[in-house]
């Protein structure tokens, strides 16, 4: 099984969740020191596993990475595309060249590794593929312009490829995750180009906002896997987020934001005194 962003979250949960399967975890992450004590978790539960440090936003490296993991271990059962990265800002103050760096890690990243993997599970026999969206795929949030496109683009990519899968009556099947809040380390590890606002909005995320533990999360992604469900809700967040936003169309952006609005409100609200 392979698993992108191992180093931490959800990507270590669900190492740690499948470390009692008898099956080779193949873990990768940019940080090498995280994935290393993930894989050292792992070991200590009686998993096999092969560590990587790989950049999923590079294609060459991702196809390489894919041809010799199967060279080495056969085709993978699951493919886990969870690698992730973001930034706390409005749209006018974002940094573009982070931008940039959040679509081709959430975005290009899922689709890098979809396609470098697809072809050898097709040919092993079938395969699933997990790609993580986010609720922020199913509307968009204040502050996390860039992050919610990406999203957005993992979904209608995944949903495509799901399509394609079935007129093929291929042997591999594609889920797509949507997470609400897990309380990881992603508030933490974000970039804020304005710089006196991480504080609060880390705070906000741990302590105000609901949210799922990583090992839930876990849990409910496999479990998913599992069912052979193609969407995939984690938390409660999610599924009320998913339910409002086919009932209700735009109707959803009202009451999501007197949810969120504790959190970002203060920023935003400071931001437009200093453009003033």
């Amino acid at each position: 099984m392979v698993i992108t962003g191992a180093g931490s979250g959800m990507g270590r949960a669900l190492a740690l969740r499948l470390s009692r399967c008898g099956v080779t975890l193949a873990l990768t992450d940019l940080d090498t020191r995280s994935v290393e004590d993930t894989a050292h978790h792992c070991v200590s539960r009686g998993a096999a596993i092969v560590v990587h440090r790989l950049d999923v936003a590079d294609e060459a490296a991702v196809r390489a990475y894919a041809d010799a993991m199967v060279e080495r271990h056969g085709a993978p059962s699951m493919v886990f595309n969870n690698a992730v990265t973001t930034m706390v800002a409005g749209v006018l103050d974002e940094d573009t060249d982070y931008a940039r760096r959040i679509m081709d890690v959430n975005w290009s990243g899922v689709m890098y590794g979809t396609n470098a993997f697809r072809d050898h599970l097709e040919n092993g026999g079938g395969g699933r593929i997990v790609n993580t969206s986010s609720a922020f795929g199913l509307f968009g949030s204040p502050m996390q312009p860039s992050y919610c496109a990406s999203k957005f683009a993992v979904r209608g990519f995944s949903e495509g490829v799901q399509a394609e899968l079935r007129v093929a009556d291929s042997p591999v099947r594609l889920h797509i995750v949507y997470p609400g809040a897990v309380h990881t380390a992603i508030a933490r590890d974000a970039r804020y180009p304005v710089g006196d606002i991480r504080d609060e909005v880390v705070n906000g995320f741990d302590h105000r906002l609901p949210g799922t533990r990583p090992a839930a999360a876990a849990t409910a992604i496999l479990a998913g896997v599992l069912a052979g469900r193609d969407r995939i809700m984690v938390g409660l967040d999610a599924r009320a987020i998913d339910l409002a936003t086919r009932a209700g169309a735009g109707a959803i952006q009202r009451p999501i934001a007197t949810v969120i609005g504790p959190v970002v409100r203060p920023v935003l609200t400071r931001r437009h005194r200093r453009a003033r």
